[in-house]
């Protein structure tokens, strides 16, 4: 930039007596600036495109693992709260058995849920979508409530011939976090099918790169 402007103050200072050769010169030195400024601006866009790209890239990469470990988790609740569970015959008169059984495969996932947080705080610090943020949040919601339900029944098979109509009624909601069943009436299901659809909706158009297309 500075040459520029002094190869045009060097052009402004040529008056008579100036030579062919010192106008070629000016000239000379007048484009030789322009072209270093050209390539300056040049460089700076290049630089700039370069940053947006990566900052693109990083946000779609962060996007689809978020989805990806959204889908992962639904089917990990899927499979805990299955009202599918067998029991083992020298295990029938353990009443027990299936609460310990459901405890230990929320624990299996506890991976599982520590990558989801990772990728939850990721996907705020780059991404910062509060319904994405909200749509995360119901899987550690869920998990909560099954856990509470699952630690509860456990302790209340036992007394369960004598509870009266307000408990029976509490353990009967309890079961309803507990496993999962088919109708509009399973309110945790509702909660994760949201959940998944919401992060889709808002992830994948960054995860494709929509922007950029």
């Amino acid at each position: 930039m500075l040459n520029e402007v002094a190869a045009s103050g060097w052009i402004c200072e040529l008056g008579a007596g100036t030579t062919v050769t010192d106008w070629i010169n000016a000239l000379a030195a007048l484009i030789g600036a322009s072209a270093v400024l050209f390539g300056f601006i040049t460089a700076s866009s290049k630089f700039s495109e370069a940053q947006a790209s990566a900052r693109a890239l990083r946000r779609s990469q962060i996007a689809e693992d978020l989805i990806a470990l959204s889908h992962n988790t639904d089917d990990a609740l899927r499979n805990v709260r299955s009202a599918l569970q067998t029991t083992l015959r020298e295990k029938v008169a353990d009443k027990h058995y299936l609460f310990q059984k459901q405890h230990d495969k929320l624990v299996e996932y506890n991976g599982l849920f520590e990558r989801l947080r990772e990728a939850q705080i990721r996907a705020r610090a780059v991404i910062g979508d509060d319904d994405v943020e909200a749509s995360v949040e119901v899987f550690f919601i869920v998990r909560n409530r099954v856990s509470i339900a699952n630690i509860m029944l456990a302790q209340m098979v036992d007394e369960s011939d004598s509870h009266d109509d307000e408990t029976r009624k509490h353990e009967k909601e309890l079961r309803g976090d507990l496993c999962a069943h088919y109708g509009d009436q399973d309110e945790l299901s509702k909660k994760i099918e949201a959940a998944v659809k919401t992060i889709e909706l808002k992830l994948s158009p960054i995860a494709r790169l929509d922007n950029l297309k």
